[in-house]
């Protein structure tokens, strides 16, 4: 790369003469812009810039989240009510910001004013700030303050403002949600029927035997096809031509000769010294070598751009490296060398997956990706060469598919329905006095009867035996009856039978009533204040300037 900018040092001369000259006659208004920040995102019909976005938004955002990840978990229902359910970082980071705009107004509209006491208490609380013996540390704070929000451009005053928010938050999910109220002789009752002890049959109705049982006419299968034919359609698949790059490392110092039995302890300080300084040195060869690949990599994507009428196989070759061919394929059809994690990248994936992301226009060097660090050390450069476009499949290509999906869907069905009229008859049966066995043996239930007791709110089940979620299905159901209807899963029904209740006596009800009641009006605030907050979010026209 620096043997290209030594090319063109002349043409740089220039450049850097006329961005000095721009400079100088920079109108007034563009100084003020560049020194007050450019606008970001419009709020309530107000325009804010990048610089109040970083203190109000992402910075706010961060360091409210290291507060909660030092302990106090409180924080936590406050960032998640006010960002909103949102599915990314940035969107979160905007949610947060336009969130404190709103909370600001909502001061004035409930007359919430946090005094200074109240906010310096709030903050001397947090476990951020406290010391090995439980108390507030000043020289945590004053670290956190120089260290911590000082590289993000934040103050104390930001802290307090910050402070003064969650404050405000806190206060507001009161008012919002003091509506509600908590029936605790419900919150009882529920404690009572999750202490629970029940005792059940199972009777399992599999899906297999109806499956056996279809036999689809090909005029059937046809009819469903063309119902569901948009379901079956081809991979895209595409077709590269690549190489990979990765560094040459230098050979490592020699290993050092083992540390004697009866070294005393000068000794063996200089030696782990030793050893310290050596792995250092090996890192950092690597680190340099990994550097130079890199390079090396950027600087063939500029080579390609900048010398007009080399093909990417030519520079390729001229460099000495060995292009291979990927032949058309589908994503998870790549080579294993494709298949790599992206290294140092907020996006998960794979090498293959960039490859795939691509997009092409008539600029010829769109058809070559980006250099994609993969793995451990590893650059990959690749030309699009081909794409075959997703299509839908032909009845002939899915024939055997769509007859398997329709015997699925039909058997399952079936099974619903005969699991369904099989309960009702148990039901019967067991009025006249049989027993369970006989009653699902009478039904038309092939299989034994599997009776499980001691099953709590904590019971695992035998996933071969019974439904994953036996005990809610059951505990509200009286001994002797069957639960209201079938359990039915993806390919298999369950009819089930409570023998047995008994409700576990445990200390310390009453307490556990009092949390239970105090969790719940939680919830309910901050459902209230989520359900606020989204609608005013929805209402504040949030708009990104960036691109206007």
């Amino acid at each position: 790369m620096i043997e290209n900018l030594r090319k063109y040092t002349g043409l740089i001369i220039v450049l850097f003469i006329l961005v000095i000259v721009g400079f100088i006659f920079m109108d007034y208004e563009n100084l003020n812009r560049g020194s007050t920040g450019a606008p970001l995102l419009k709020v309530k019909g107000r325009s804010y810039t990048d610089k109040e976005f970083q203190k109000l938004g992402s910075a706010g955002y961060q360091i409210t989240q290291s507060f909660a990840q030092s302990g106090d978990y409180e924080l936590l229902s406050f960032l998640f009510s006010i960002t909103a359910n949102a599915t990314s970082q940035e969107q979160a980071e905007k949610n947060f910001f336009a969130s404190r705009i709103i909370l600001k107004d909502a001061q004035k509209q409930f007359g919430i004013y946090p005094g200074e006491e109240e906010i310096h208490s709030f903050i001397r609380k947090l476990k951020v700030f406290t010391g090995p013996n439980g108390e507030f540390s000043h020289e945590q704070y004053r670290n956190f303050i120089e260290k911590g929000i000082g590289r993000l451009g934040l103050t104390e005053d930001d802290l307090s403002g910050l402070a003064s928010d969650i404050l405000v938050h806190k206060e507001l999910s009161k008012l919002l949600g003091g509506g509600f109220e908590v029936d605790r002789n419900m919150v009882n009752k529920e404690i009572l029927i999750d202490s629970q002890k029940l005792a059940v049959e199972i009777a399992k109705l599999e899906l297999k035997p109806f499956q056996e049982k279809m036999n689809p006419s090909e005029e059937e299968i046809k009819t469903y096809w063309e119902t569901v034919q948009d379901a079956f359609k081809t991979e895209e698949k595409r077709r590269f031509r690549y190489f990979i790059m990765k560094p040459t490392y230098e050979p490592e110092p020699a290993a050092l000769p083992e540390l004697a039995k009866e070294a005393n302890e000068e000794a063996k300080k200089a030696f782990e010294k030793a050893q310290a300084e050596r792995s250092a040195k090996i890192q950092e060869a690597r680190r340099k070598a990994q550097l130079v690949i890199g390079e090396q990599a950027d600087d063939f994507l500029y080579q390609l751009e900048a010398e007009k009428g080399v093909s990417f196989e030519d520079l390729a070759k001229k460099k000495g490296l060995e292009i291979k061919d990927s032949g058309l394929i589908s994503s998870a059809q790549a080579p294993e060398e494709l298949k790599s994690i992206l290294r140092a990248s907020s996006t998960q994936g794979n090498a293959v997956d960039v490859l795939f992301q691509m997009r092409t226009t008539s600029d010829p060097l769109s058809f070559v990706s980006p250099a994609i660090a993969m793995g451990e050390d590893a650059w990959l450069i690749a030309r699009l060469e081909e794409i075959e476009e997703v299509r839908n499949k032909t009845y002939e290509e899915t024939k055997e598919e769509a007859k398997a999906r329709f015997i699925q869907e039909k058997a399952n069905e079936t099974r619903k329905e005969a699991a369904n009229t099989a309960a009702q008859k148990i039901r019967d049966f067991l009025k006249a006095g049989k027993s369970f066995a006989e009653s699902v043996k009478e039904a038309g239930i092939a299989g034994d009867v599997v009776a499980i007791s001691d099953i709590s709110s904590a019971y695992q089940s035998d996933l071969q035996k019974a439904p994953s979620n036996l005990f809610e299905a059951s505990k509200y159901t009286n001994p002797g009856e069957l639960i209201a209807e079938p359990i039915h899963e993806a390919d298999r029904s369950f009819i089930i039978r409570v023998v047995k209740r008994e409700v576990e006596k445990k200390e310390g009800l009453a307490i556990q009533v009092d949390t239970a009641v105090e969790r719940a009006k939680e919830s309910k605030k901050f459902s209230a204040f989520s359900s606020w907050i989204s609608d005013q979010l929805e209402t504040a026209g949030i708009e990104d300037l960036r691109n206007q």
